[in-house]
């Protein structure tokens, strides 16, 4: 995909933005760029029909969420927030076999995960929840269909997958992006190609799991990988939600 000199995806200007101040407009990095960095090989096209956001539910000037929308992006937070322990009390299990039982966060980029503005934050957040979603679907293919792990990666799926609706219709976009009536499942390669800016880590310190077997050393190779997202993800809204609230 094409850049313009600032950065910005070429494509990003057939999305109708959230109307915001001529100044909120600098190096906003676009939802639509994120979810089509890895070009065709994305199972994710955006629709480009016109944002239909209510000034009452972003508050005058679109500079923040009020009422009913800020009091549910806070929610998103706080279950982003508690994915992380949780996939942490599975890992802390003597049969993982990961050098790391549980890996530490990672190093992230700061700048990069401060949203420059309400429009951004809105993309930004939709982009994170659909590839989350995208990436449990994925990964429960291999997850072993026990009571001991099963039960709680599906319900992790289900939450990333009702956030990624509920923002995505906040943008006027479809519930499911391109009116998809069954989700595909997004390859691991293509999450990490999306979220790598948001970290300085090498490329060798990322997380990978077998799409092959399904077995339960393989269990814990998946939730090392689906932590190292919730880690970016939770960082993500700690950032930016009490900016935009």
């Amino acid at each position: 995909m094409r850049t313009s000199k600032t950065g910005r995806s070429v494509a990003d200007s057939a999305v109708a933005p959230i109307a915001v101040e001529a100044g909120d407009r600098e190096a906003a990095p676009s939802r639509r760029s994120f979810l089509t960095r890895a070009a065709a090989t994305s199972a994710f096209a955006v629709p480009t029909f016109a944002v239909i956001t209510s000034r009452k539910a972003l508050g005058a000037g679109h500079h923040k969420l009020t009422g009913l929308a800020a009091e549910l992006i806070n929610e998103v937070k706080s279950d982003e927030d508690q994915h992380v322990p949780i996939l942490q009390n599975l890992l802390d299990d003597p049969d993982n076999p990961l050098p790391v039982p549980i890996r530490h966060p990672p190093h992230f980029n700061l700048a990069r995960l401060t949203m420059p503005n309400l429009q951004a934050f809105l993309e930004t957040a939709s982009a994170f929840e659909n590839t989350g979603s995208g990436l449990y679907h994925g990964a429960l293919l291999n997850v072993t269909q026990t009571q001991e792990y099963f039960p709680t990666a599906a319900g992790l799926a289900a939450v990333e997958s009702r956030h990624a609706s509920w923002l995505n219709s906040l943008l006027g976009e479809s519930l499911v992006p391109d009116f998809a009536p069954v989700e595909a499942p997004i390859a691991q390669s293509i999450v990490l190609s999306r979220v790598a800016e948001f970290v300085t880590d090498h490329r060798s310190t990322f997380p990978s799991f077998d799409t092959t077997v399904s077995t339960d050393a393989n269990n814990f190779f998946i939730l090392d990988f689906v932590l190292f997202l919730e880690y970016i993800e939770s960082k993500f809204y700690d950032i930016n939600v009490p900016r935009f609230t």
